[in-house]
């Protein structure tokens, strides 16, 4: 076995303040397949939570039940298809087991934190539940907040309340309407004006049961403070499917900095939906890094809203899919206030019968004269003819004083390349490796986290390592 928490060097413990998180048994309503008002009071009533969200969360569920399920009709959907996705099949609740230490949580979560990037909070939610978090004693006392959305509703209710569902409310689609109605578990963190928090902020969102979860996550950066976040998700492996359903709202104030990264490393059994969406005020600066890898169907909408002068949103993206997976971005640069800048960069690989789907819109509105954006999606296909990758870049402008330019380009991986690497001793599986690992370095090179960088290279060489026939032995 891998080496503990507890048995991690000082940078796990010292000036640490730990939470460890005790489960109440959950009512049968939230065990059992399916989800209605019913269930919906019972969670809510479950939590012990206001009335103002018991009265928001069965809003949400009235507002996602006269939502139809998207279909292939629908022009945000008409290359992936979700019919076979019923919500009835899932029960809306994972239960959480009890966490008394660091060495409690699961073995496959220590090793995720041994192997991320150094950080100076960290959060585990553990199916449908936070199971653990710790901050920094030095930033709690700098006034930072960071805990689980429950905790934070209890100990910060006005400033949550004055946030949460403003930048994905119910009715912005069905999944939205349903995370709004059924969200447990998640994260809150406020950094406050002039707070410059130097150590990333990390959260582990683990699954390893048959059932959904649905995380939300909270960021409010104040004025002239800067931080970087990072949620990522992963499960165990298993047969039965699951169902991942979450929300993300980061709000950046006037001169603020927000680093934020989501990397989805789901195994192959989850069903995965997400909304994030950023405001940046005056002079505000967002990068955002969406990772996606794992999941046997993806769906991810990434939007930047630039809602006053002189805000700054670079937009990263790297996917890779194999088998027959599907990923599926939907991006929005909308572009409200003038004199703001944008730059999307989405770069995939594809291999054996699977399917990406990347749609870009860059908006421009009236006001929002000398706009700077770009976007660019770039698909780079190994090995076969069946792989798939739809590109979809859009502009749509309002204004006429802004320089916008969009591109998509798709292409098999370059023989001849190939040719000259193994000519030179390089084993043909090697010799793609080098292609792909060059492929992803204009996105990889912008990223200024080793720990990361480093996850990636071993997530991005276990897609290549082995052969479709392997991989499905």
């Amino acid at each position: 076995m891998g080496r503990a928490l507890s048995e991690s060097p000082p940078l796990f413990r010292e000036k640490r303040k730990a939470s460890f998180m005790q489960q109440k048994e959950v009512p049968e309503a939230l065990r059992s397949k399916g989800i209605s008002a019913e269930v919906i009071e019972a969670l809510s009533d479950f939590k012990g939570e206001p009335g103002w969200l018991k009265e928001k969360r069965l809003h949400a569920w009235r507002t996602f039940e006269r939502m139809p399920m998207p279909t292939l009709r629908d022009e945000a959907w008409r290359y992936t298809d979700i019919s076979d996705v019923s919500i009835e099949d899932f029960a809306p609740y994972a239960p959480s087991p009890d966490v008394t230490s660091e060495g409690d949580l699961p073995e496959a979560v220590q090793t995720l934190i041994r192997e991320g990037e150094e950080n100076s909070a960290l959060l585990v939610q553990h199916n449908s539940e936070t199971t653990y978090s710790r901050v920094d004693e030095e930033l709690a006392r700098r006034g930072v907040v960071f805990t689980d959305l429950h905790t934070a509703l209890e100990e910060h209710e006005d400033l949550v309340r004055e946030y949460l569902f403003g930048l994905v409310p119910e009715d912005y689609d069905k999944f939205a309407a349903l995370s709004a109605a059924a969200f447990s578990g998640g994260s809150f963190l406020y950094v406050p004006r002039g707070v410059d928090v130097e150590v990333p902020i990390q959260s582990y969102r683990w699954l390893d049961v048959v059932g959904s979860i649905m995380p939300r996550t909270l960021v409010v950066v104040e004025e002239g403070a800067s931080v970087t976040y990072i949620d990522e998700y992963a499960s165990a492996d298993g047969a039965d499917p699951a169902f991942s359903n979450g929300a993300v709202e980061l709000y950046v104030g006037e001169g603020a900095n927000l680093r934020y990264v989501s990397l989805q490393n789901w195994e192959r059994n989850v069903l995965h939906f997400n909304t994030i969406r950023s405001s940046t005020e005056k002079d505000a600066t967002i990068n955002s890094l969406v990772v996606s890898l794992g999941s046997q169907l993806s769906r991810t909408n990434v939007e930047a809203g630039l809602t006053a002068a002189g805000g700054d949103s670079e937009m990263l993206g790297l996917y890779f899919a194999d088998m027959e997976q599907v990923l599926d971005h939907h991006t929005l640069q909308d572009h409200i206030a003038p004199n703001a800048h944008s730059d999307l960069l989405y770069k995939g690989a594809l291999r054996d019968e699977s399917l990406a789907v990347f749609s870009g819109l860059i908006r421009v509105e009236p006001g929002a004269q000398k706009t700077d954006a770009y976007q660019t999606n770039r698909n780079l296909i190994l090995g076969t003819d069946e792989a798939m990758a739809v590109s979809l870049p859009n502009l749509e402008i309002m204004a006429d004083d802004v320089k916008c330019s969009h591109g998509s380009t798709t292409g098999q991986v370059d023989e001849v390349e190939l040719f000259y690497l193994m000519s030179r001793g390089i084993p043909r599986r090697e010799a793609e490796k080098l292609v792909v690992y060059g492929f992803f370095g204009e996105v990889t090179s912008r990223i200024p986290l080793r720990g990361l960088k480093e996850k990636l290279d071993r997530a991005i060489e276990g897609k290549i390592g082995l052969g479709f026939e392997e991989r499905v032995a």
